[in-house]
């Protein structure tokens, strides 16, 4: 079912599209679809100096220069430098050469989240514990960085998952989100650091649920976070909770784990939709062959209350669904009118009209399809290049036009765009056969 409401512009996504995790192939691509289902796969197909996506992980993250939508493209390399380009995204596909290269990538590996403030852009990497602010006057670091430096619990390695901002008393702040690992198998608390967006200085640090993966913060200053809650486990992890967080005292006021409907799977996402709230839960079976995953639409008022609601359609709607192959590409994005759902390897609209069901779902595209005159809804490309399978990143790049863009409201901007939520092991199986392939590409 369609979205209930006609658009004087269609809302356009882009995913970084890649080979299947453990194939061995290199390059990768950027591919777009709108909220109608027209697909233009391979806008991108190159970085400058004829990089192919080598780094077999082709990122696309969006962000706003003023009231100009911008995507940032990045050929990570799991090593220490990525080759980063801005484009200019349109909605006819045609996305052009970039407006600005940098193979210095400002100090940050692996970009993960992005706030834009006016002429000032943070961003965030999970390789490493640093926010960067980046002068959008000349796309150049600025003086300072890095601008903050997060400090990881005792023993522990911090992460950089994700981060928006919020006003509290006339001071905009940034709200990052970190986790604290030792290997794949100890996870300590996350924190939630509430950074002065002017000075950079600490404000507040609130623990949260280990093995936090998104947040999403209200007009209303409550946040929403996501948590695995340790290790990624088929079946789901029996401690992984949705934690609610006024902002304006700061503390956790709620914390909802396993309870009606959710009574097994990973929280992995949630979408703020009016009054409403889209959670997503998602895991692996146990071979990590295929995933099961959870749609539950309620309030946000259910949420702030510790629940979901009783009264199954009525408090609140779900939709399961079990036995998808395995893709670890997981996201909710509301743009104010088109509410995104990416589903591994698919990418769907949902109406938000009504409540969440099969019916509500549209499929718009699909990564294992390529070849547009037989496969319409494929993000897949054949040239110059074989690239079909998987989804890494997707984020919305052009809201729908009549929609008021969110940032606009709150005086900030801030990413949402989806990541892939492997098990460690099996990212560390999947990076092993990238690094393996582009060596054997250097040796042609």
């Amino acid at each position: 079912m369609s979205e209930q409401r006609a658009l004087l512009q269609e809302s356009v996504l882009a995913a970084g599209v890649m080979n299947n995790y453990t194939s061995g192939k290199l390059y990768g691509c950027i591919s777009q679809v709108d909220s109608a289902g027209t697909v233009h796969a391979g806008v991108v197909k190159t970085l400058p100096g004829g990089n192919y996506f080598e780094g077999h992980d082709a990122r696309v993250l969006n962000f706003l220069k003023g009231s100009e939508y911008k995507a940032l493209v990045v050929d990570y390399t799991y090593g220490t430098s990525s080759l980063y380009g801005i484009f200019d995204p349109a909605a006819n596909g045609v996305w052009g050469t970039p407006v600005v290269r940098t193979n210095t990538n400002w100090d940050i590996n692996n970009p993960y989240s992005i706030v834009t403030n006016g002429n000032d852009m943070f961003l965030m990497g999970y390789d490493g514990v640093d926010i960067i602010k980046v002068d959008l006057t000349t796309f150049n670091a600025a003086s300072g960085n890095p601008f903050f430096t997060y400090t990881p619990l005792a023993g522990k390695q911090g992460h950089g998952v994700d981060m928006d901002a919020v006003e509290i008393d006339g001071t905009l702040y940034l709200a990052a989100l970190f986790i604290n690992a030792e290997g794949y198998s100890n996870y300590g608390n996350s924190q939630l650091v509430l950074v002065d967006a002017a000075t950079g200085d600490l404000f507040e640090t609130i623990d949260l649920n280990a093995n936090a993966n998104s947040i999403a913060i209200a007009a209303d200053k409550f946040a929403y976070v996501t948590s695995f809650g340790g290790v990624q486990q088929p079946g789901g992890n029996a401690t992984s909770q949705l934690e609610v967080v006024d902002l304006s005292i700061p503390e956790v006021t709620q914390t909802i784990g396993m309870v009606t409907p959710v009574t097994d799977g990973d929280y992995v996402d949630i979408a703020l939709v009016g009054a409403n709230a889209y959670v997503l839960t998602a895991n692996f079976d146990a071979n990590y062959q295929f995933y099961t995953y959870r749609l539950v639409k309620t309030t946000q008022a259910f949420l702030k209350g510790g629940s979901f609601g009783t009264v199954p359609d009525v408090d609140y709607s779900t939709y399961t669904q079990n036995l998808i192959p395995s893709g670890a590409t997981w996201l909710l994005a509301y743009d104010g009118i088109v509410l995104w759902f990416v589903r591994a390897t698919e990418i769907y609209t949902i109406d938000t009209s009504v409540n969440v069901s099969s019916a509500a779902l549209t499929k718009r595209a699909d990564a294992t399809l390529y070849n547009a005159t037989t496969n319409p809804q494929g993000l897949g490309i054949d040239d110059p290049h074989e690239v079909y399978g998987q989804l890494n990143t997707a984020a919305v790049v052009i809201p729908a036009a009549s929609a008021a863009p969110r940032a606009f409201a709150r005086g900030a901007s801030h990413t949402k765009h989806a990541k892939v939520m492997l098990p460690p092991e099996e990212l560390e199986k999947f990076k092993a056969a990238a690094v393996q392939a582009a060596a054997a590409q250097e040796k042609k």
